[in-house]
């Protein structure tokens, strides 16, 4: 049986992380839990030590791509789980993601989440625009383009050159591995997070990933695929 890395990158997520972790102990078959604090100004990465999460790493903030890559440098699995530390108990539905990917059905499983209205759910600006580009990019319409959910095998990772910088990660990831002919498989879930809301810092923020969505995929444009030509993707 493949093993399993679950990597929770997390900045200032005091009040969720340790729900999130102990939502992941509950998943048959997660065999650690690496939670990378990215330089919260809070007790994030105190209260994830608490919750039982078997490596916490502390780092300066350098964003959510290098957050993801230093845990992964650490980890041990076969399998990667990829999981934003402000689900709380809905992490419980990350299982859903480990099926396909440790029978081979897939290589990167992608987690859905529920449509609400007037609480996110896919409607955003910057979702639509990571839609469409990764649709021009790679002729794939994603329901979840953004999502943080995911579970993928260490070679699809290692095949793809790794993980792009800051928050174009989940859209260079799903480009990569469609370029390079990996089977890429939304999965319908019931998780929820912590959606943003239009507080000026908010929106700030919102702004800022917009600008990063559209940084990468003009980088994605121009580049030719990281994955090695000698290597070949399951059809």
């Amino acid at each position: 049986m493949p093993t399993v890395s679950a990597v929770i990158p997390a900045f200032n997520e005091r009040e969720r992380i340790a729900g999130t972790i102990s939502a992941l102990r509950g998943i048959t078959g997660v065999d650690e839990i690496i939670v990378v604090d990215d330089g919260s100004s809070d007790d994030t990465a105190a209260r994830a030590e608490d919750a039982g999460a078997d490596t916490v790493l502390r780092q300066e903030n350098a964003g959510k791509g290098a957050a993801l890559s230093a845990g992964v440098a650490i980890s041990s699995g076969d399998i990667l789980l990829l999981i934003d530390a402000d689900l709380g108990d809905t992490a419980s539905e990350a299982g859903k993601l480990l099926n396909p990917v440790r029978t081979g059905t897939a290589d990167m499983t992608i987690a859905t989440f529920p449509v609400i209205p007037g609480k996110g759910g896919g409607v955003g600006l910057v979702v639509r625009l990571a839609r469409w580009g990764i649709k021009r990019l790679t002729g794939r319409v994603l329901a979840a383009p953004l999502s943080g959910q995911r579970a993928l095998t260490r070679k699809l990772l290692d095949e793809i050159g790794g993980f792009a910088d800051g928050w174009g990660v989940e859209i260079a990831l799903s480009v990569d591995a469609l370029r390079g002919e990996f089977t890429v498989m939304e999965i319908p879930t019931t998780m929820t997070h912590r959606v943003t809301g239009r507080s000026p810092g908010e929106m700030l923020h919102r702004a800022r990933q917009l600008s990063a969505a559209a940084r990468t995929l003009i980088t994605l444009w121009f580049r030719r695929p990281r994955r090695s030509v000698t290597s070949s993707g399951r059809r």
